[in-house]
């Protein structure tokens, strides 16, 4: 009897103790949740076409234990509609009495917004919704799943509309032509845009009438549109007698407009925003 004795005191003991240091280290002996919150969300990458929203997530850790944070999933919803989904499987250590902040982009592209949840379309925001679950493997307590969320609105970006308004003759003569390039700017946004920088080429048939840099900042208010003006002269002996006919209104042509512009807006994170515009059809002149 005294050998069975032996074995099972020391268990005891050694249990008995085990569960003391764990204890002694944890303080009042149990073992607490982690403190989980969306610390900040801030806006990442943005163009005209996408934005990323970012997710901080703080993980505070209140024991004298270190804890393991196993794996966290998340979903986002415009207006109430599931758009995202995601998880990220590898998890990581927390130290004891420490904190970590795990981040969470999510890219969102405007079309994708608009074809999935058509009830932006007429509107300047949509409503998101965040949505994560923290999964932990804690001592004592074992797997637990943290649930945490938050709610705001991002802006609905659309594209402002660069297009040729009108190619107007002031005067015209055998050896060339005075014109001027009217283009229409327009802003569909519920926010204004500078136009900081212009560059273009203009080319009608094939050939290359116009090229240059504007460089004067042009403002467009909210639901507006502006209108540009770029003079040029044509010299018929450069351009050729195809021009001079066009010109004249003796044939029909096509014409190509492309380059970049460059944005800034009335929205702190939406700065030197670029856009590159290709439009072609024919060409609609004035005489």
């Amino acid at each position: 009897m005294k050998k069975l004795i032996i074995p099972v005191i020391l268990h005891s003991l050694l249990t008995t103790s085990g569960c003391a240091i764990i204890d002694a280290i944890l303080g009042e002996g149990r073992v607490q949740e982690p403190v989980v919150n969306v610390e900040s969300v801030n806006v990442g990458d943005v163009s005209f076409e996408a934005l990323e929203l970012l997710f901080d997530i703080n993980i505070e850790n209140p024991n004298q234990l270190g804890i393991t944070l196993s794996s966290f999933d998340y979903e986002l919803l415009l207006n109430e509609k599931s758009f995202v989904r995601g998880d990220q499987p590898e998890g990581m250590q927390i130290e004891a009495e420490a904190s970590n902040t795990v981040r969470v982009p999510i890219s969102l592209t405007f079309r994708d917004i608009i074809e999935s949840v058509q009830s932006v379309v007429d509107q300047d925001s949509s409503q998101y919704q965040f949505k994560s679950g923290f999964a932990f493997n804690l001592p004592v307590i074992g797997d637990v799943r943290i649930p945490v969320s938050r709610t705001g609105a991002i802006p609905v970006i659309k594209k402002p509309s660069l297009n040729i308004a009108s190619f107007n003759i002031k005067n015209i003569s055998f050896t060339g032509a005075d014109a001027v390039l009217r283009l229409k700017l327009n802003n569909p946004n519920f926010f204004s845009f500078e136009l900081k920088q212009l560059q273009y080429n203009f080319s009608i048939d094939g050939i290359n009438v116009l090229r240059g840099t504007a460089d004067k900042s042009i403002t467009i208010t909210q639901d507006d549109e502006s209108t540009i003006e770029i003079p040029l002269s044509l010299n018929f002996v450069d351009f050729g007698q195809s021009i001079y006919r066009i010109l004249r209104g003796e044939q029909d042509a096509q014409f190509r407009f492309t380059g970049s512009a460059l944005f800034d807006s009335s929205i702190d994170f939406f700065q030197n925003i670029p856009l590159d515009f290709d439009q072609s059809g024919a060409l609609p002149l004035v005489r």
